[in-house]
């Protein structure tokens, strides 16, 4: 999962963000000005695409981007222990800065080095099904994420996330599962075929709407 790899990177910017903080009265206003703006609009950016389930067409530029969102949270946690008192301002940045470490915050981190290939699939009308494994690999603890997007024509470069599914390989043959796009166009059939030497039964099929 790249985790020791991902706390190097995450120590080195804070360790940047630092410096910025200790030299910020030398570095020229414009680029001041420029940071700043860039720490506002990044978060933002990244929260309406959050919610309104819009992503780029990189899994990569998307962790890049969540990446920025916490570059920015640090960066005016940083710059807010320039307030005094100093020692009580460090100590509320120190106590904030601590849940980048939780996993629901860092683990997403990782992602920016996600090595496995998405395999995707048109499913007919602007629709696509990305099928992702995730885990070491192990039988136990691996599975495949398996989603639909529509891919506008007038923004080939974006992508909107319609539903998605987390199938685990203990529960079915997560390495194939696949979507087939309904009739009312409204609706798609989602399957995780039953693992090798299985019964059919164990099969995982729903017809699901779009969100």
């Amino acid at each position: 999962m790249h985790v020791p790899l991902t706390f190097a990177l995450l120590s080195a910017l804070t360790g940047v963000l630092v410096l910025v903080r200790v030299f910020w009265r030398r570095i020229p206003h414009r680029v001041r000005l420029s940071l700043t703006v860039c720490a506002i609009l990044t978060p933002i950016v990244s929260a309406i695409a959050f919610l309104t389930h819009w992503r780029t067409f990189s899994d990569r530029l998307d962790a890049g981007f969540y990446w920025a969102s916490i570059a920015s949270y640090e960066f005016f946690l940083i710059l807010f222990t320039r307030l005094r008192p100093r020692w009580l301002t460090t100590a509320i940045a120190i106590v904030l800065i601590l849940p980048v470490l939780s996993a629901s915050v860092f683990l997403p981190l990782t992602d920016l080095f996600n090595q496995h290939p998405a395999t995707i699939t048109s499913i007919g009308d602007h629709l696509v099904s990305e099928r992702v494994p995730w885990g070491s690999g192990a039988h136990e603890i691996g599975g495949t994420d398996l989603s639909i997007f529509s891919k506008p024509p007038w923004a080939p470069f974006l992508r909107r996330r319609r539903r998605s599914c987390r199938y685990y390989n203990s529960q079915c043959n997560a390495g194939a599962a696949f979507a087939v796009l309904q009739p009312d166009r409204d609706s798609v059939l989602m399957v995780c075929p039953a693992s090798p030497g299985q019964p059919p039964d164990t099969a995982r099929r729903a017809v699901v709407k779009f969100e």
